[in-house]
């Protein structure tokens, strides 16, 4: 009786630590499968970050609440939209330039394939700039910042009523408090913003004028105004009235057929209305 006893406590103990192997077996294949499987993701992810400055040219504020994103693409097939790598998103605050910080995995970033950086600025939506040339995304290695020039797009002209407020001529009827009729001038000032190279031109009373625009929203800037140089002694004063009034201007809005000049405090400077074509 005691030689079975013995016999079957040598077995419990054999049994036993053939089960404990087993365990600390399995537990180590566990060990090894989460060590194997933290070393896979330290491979596909390999954080990387680069630093990119957005800025445009036109001397005009965005309007509350814009967006400045940077878009890392892979621009290596023709006639294919790019895939999206990683994109960055602020909110646009005082001036130009703004910096971003665009991460990305550098696992995604293949060999031969060529990258690209694509800038926008948005409102709601609508898009107001982006960059027309393409941009190297690796040109600078990450040693410097990427300047990027963003361009106005078309779509940021637009107007509240029938008349566009590119490409018509805009005769003007109010300057500040004074209506301009037939009385007050022998020939009645006029201007045309033209769409494809953003230049503002004109009759000023007296003389003929050109110059510069920049518009997105309800902003517009006119810079850079120029006239001829002829003398008309009964003209002069509302040229003079009237070309200031385009250089303070800062907002503007179409209604049916009539442009209103305002400042930048809401003051109505001049008012037009559409000629037709």
């Amino acid at each position: 009786m005691q030689k079975n006893k013995h016999r079957l406590n040598r077995k419990t103990a054999l049994t036993a630590a053939v089960i404990t192997g087993l365990l600390m077996s399995l537990g180590g294949c566990v060990a090894t499968g989460e060590q194997t499987t933290k070393a896979d993701q330290a491979v596909t992810i390999q954080q990387q970050t680069m630093t990119a400055n957005v800025f445009y040219l036109q001397r005009i504020a965005l309007p509350p609440g814009a967006q400045v994103s940077v878009i890392l693409e892979d621009v290596s097939k023709m006639d294919v939209a790019a895939e999206v790598v990683a994109r960055q998103t602020i909110t646009a605050e005082g001036g130009p330039p703004y910096q971003l910080n665009l991460s990305y995995n550098a696992a995604d970033i293949k060999p031969q394939h060529r990258y690209a950086l694509r800038a926008q600025i948005t409102l709601d939506g609508q898009l107001l700039f982006t960059n027309a040339e393409q941009v190297d995304a690796f040109v600078n290695q990450g040693l410097n910042p990427t300047e990027i020039l963003v361009s106005q797009v078309s779509s940021a002209i637009k107007d509240d009523g029938l008349a566009s407020l590119v490409d018509t001529q805009w005769q003007l009827s109010m300057l500040g408090t004074q209506a301009i009729t037939a009385d007050v001038t022998q020939q009645q000032p006029y201007l045309t913003f033209t769409q494809d190279d953003n230049k503002v031109i004109g009759f000023a009373g007296c003389n003929r004028f050109n110059g510069r625009y920049d518009v997105f929203a309800s902003n517009v800037n006119l810079t850079q105004l120029l006239t001829t140089k002829k003398m008309c002694f009964q003209q002069m004063n509302l040229e003079t009235q009237f070309l200031t009034a385009l250089s303070e201007a800062d907002n503007y809005k179409v209604i049916d057929k009539t442009l209103t000049l305002y400042s930048n405090v809401g003051i109505a400077l001049g008012q037009f209305t559409a000629q037709e074509k």
